[in-house]
């Protein structure tokens, strides 16, 4: 189907756009070369988050989905290119100041060593960019492709605490009804054949993100109702939620009825992968009901009403007014990687020049032994403490990781990540006041559990003289030292006891190694 020069928008649907007659006219071949080659300029200016991003698509089994969002992402603008070829592409240079905005957003997440901030930042650039040189019919015949770009970022991570309630509740009160004795402690369900606890790995995070992508992309073609669209969206969401309870409650009734013969070690992962398998098929086919007819699936790429035909003309001063733009785009964002590198050297400082070792008062004294197996797994510190200290029979491990203002620390970590996860998993987690140094504060409790004790652990962060636990908070002050070109030092602290039966007598521990220890006292400048 090739393009009139008449200036006619072609309106018929797939069939016509998937002839082999289809032809860009040159102005858009040469915009496209355009964009590419400030595509390639801007993700190397930006690789270090370019490899950060797909470091973690490699390495996350929760994320690997990554590797897929460029590839469908392509298919899906293949889809739509019988509308693209119909429309002119008209660079609009009021989109700059919308690049100066997420290239200062990518600054801040640099100065925060927030990845995420980061990734999310680029990626925005990068469809920002279409926006800059191809003009607003573009982007809204894109408007689906560009959105999807977004689940190249991880995230989601916050959402796997709740998800683990969720699937601990669900479970908990099927078992119920199905009249089989359980007690839930936190997120560990205790039958008479054994106990479960519901990890991180148990939440139905892959499900869920896997479900929702793949969800996104069905629904984009089998239907055109926005409506239809919604509704099915919104059931890729649900559904993945409600069935990872139902494959947790499955498995162990399944294990409770064999007398933990059948679903326990690697079997109930297995199980649950094809548990999933089959929900999504059976989404899938549920939703093939109400397919839409492929007169209204044409819609997905045929003209939109608001699209105004233009004749094909090779306009050569509007491909000069497109590299002016192209050129003052990647200037404007190309500028935020060498700013970040003069902040970051400006506020350079070592943390080598601190005791990291606090002031412990009797009737506390150091133990001859230290457990660091429980503590939180962070790594890149430029100084580590540990130490165990009893008074009489009770015992406190202290843990202490203190970093400088070097690029990569990773001071912020996950609260339920500790250097042992095969001997420790995370069963709940909350919000306690302490006093430390004399100041009230709030710490980050977490309750961890292994086949030899339960322990309760308090994690909080310093950062330029301030306690805190929220990790928003610690990322804020970091920043705002770096921005005003003052060092950054900070440390992570982590206190652990163990208790016998309920948490408050590990809570009633900490308090009072707390109420005889200076920890201020580590973060003092060495005499050495």
């Amino acid at each position: 189907m090739a393009i009139a020069s008449s200036g006619e928008v072609p309106q018929s649907g797939i069939s016509n756009c998937s002839t082999a007659s289809l032809v860009f006219p040159h102005y858009w071949r040469r915009l496209v070369v355009l964009l590419v080659g400030s595509y390639l300029v801007i993700l190397g200016l930006f690789w270090q988050t370019v490899t950060s991003l797909v470091r973690t698509w490699y390495s996350s089994r929760t994320f690997s989905h990554g590797f897929l969002v460029l590839p469908l992402f392509l298919y899906l603008v293949w889809l739509r290119r019988g509308r693209l070829a119909a429309l002119r592409p008209i660079p609009d240079y009021r989109r700059l100041p919308l690049l100066l905005g997420l290239a200062a957003m990518w600054l801040l997440g640099n100065l925060g060593e927030i990845r995420v901030v980061q990734e999310l930042a680029l990626v925005a650039i990068l469809v920002a960019l279409i926006w800059t040189l191809l003009g607003t019919a573009v982007v809204r015949a894109l408007r689906f492709p560009l959105a999807f770009l977004l689940f190249a970022v991880p995230f989601g991570q916050s959402l796997i605490s709740p998800l683990q309630d969720f699937t601990a509740w669900f479970a908990v009160n099927a078992l119920t009804l199905s009249n089989i004795p359980v007690v839930l402690e936190n997120r560990t369900l205790s039958l008479s054949t054994g106990n479960w606890t519901v990890a991180e790995a148990c939440s139905g995070i892959r499900y869920l993100i896997s479900s929702v992508v793949l969800g996104l992309i069905y629904a984009s073609i089998v239907y055109r109702s926005r409506k239809r669209q919604l509704i099915f969206v919104v059931a890729s969401i649900a559904v993945p939620i409600v069935a990872n309870g139902i494959r947790a409650y499955g498995i162990i009734l399944l294990s409770y009825l064999t007398n933990n013969k059948v679903a326990v070690g690697v079997d109930h992962i297995v199980y649950g992968w094809l548990f999933f398998a089959a929900v999504q098929l059976a989404l899938f086919g549920v939703g093939l009901k109400w397919q839409e007819s492929p007169s209204h699936a044409a819609g997905i790429i045929s003209a939109h009403p608001d699209d105004v035909a233009v004749p094909v003309t090779d306009d050569i001063s509007s491909t000069k007014a497109a590299l002016i733009v192209a050129i003052a785009a990647v200037v404007l964002v190309g500028l935020t990687p060498q700013i970040a590198a003069h902040l970051w050297k400006r506020a350079t400082t070592t943390a080598g020049r601190l005791e990291a070792e606090p002031n412990v008062s009797l009737p506390w004294q150091p133990a001859a032994t230290r457990d660091t197996t429980w503590a939180p797994d962070l790594g890149g510190a430029d100084k580590e403490f540990g130490q165990s200290y009893k008074a009489g029979e009770r015992r406190v491990d202290l843990y202490l990781a203190l970093y400088s203002d070097r690029q990569g620390m990773k001071l912020v970590g996950n609260y339920n990540s500790v250097a042992n996860p095969r001997l420790w998993s995370s069963v709940a987690d909350s919000f306690e006041e302490a006093v430390i140094d004399g100041q009230t504060v709030r710490v980050h409790q977490t309750l961890l559990a292994s086949d030899l004790a339960s322990r309760l652990v308090w994690t909080l962060y310093w950062v330029g003289g301030e306690y805190t636990a929220n990790p928003s908070r610690a990322k804020f002050l970091q920043t705002k030292s770096r921005l005003l070109g003052r060092p950054a030092i900070a440390a992570v602290i982590a206190l652990g006891a163990d208790y016998q039966v309920e948490p408050a007598e590990g809570e009633h521990i900490l308090r009072d190694f707390l109420s005889h220890t200076s920890l201020s006292a580590a973060f003092r400048p060495s005499s050495k």
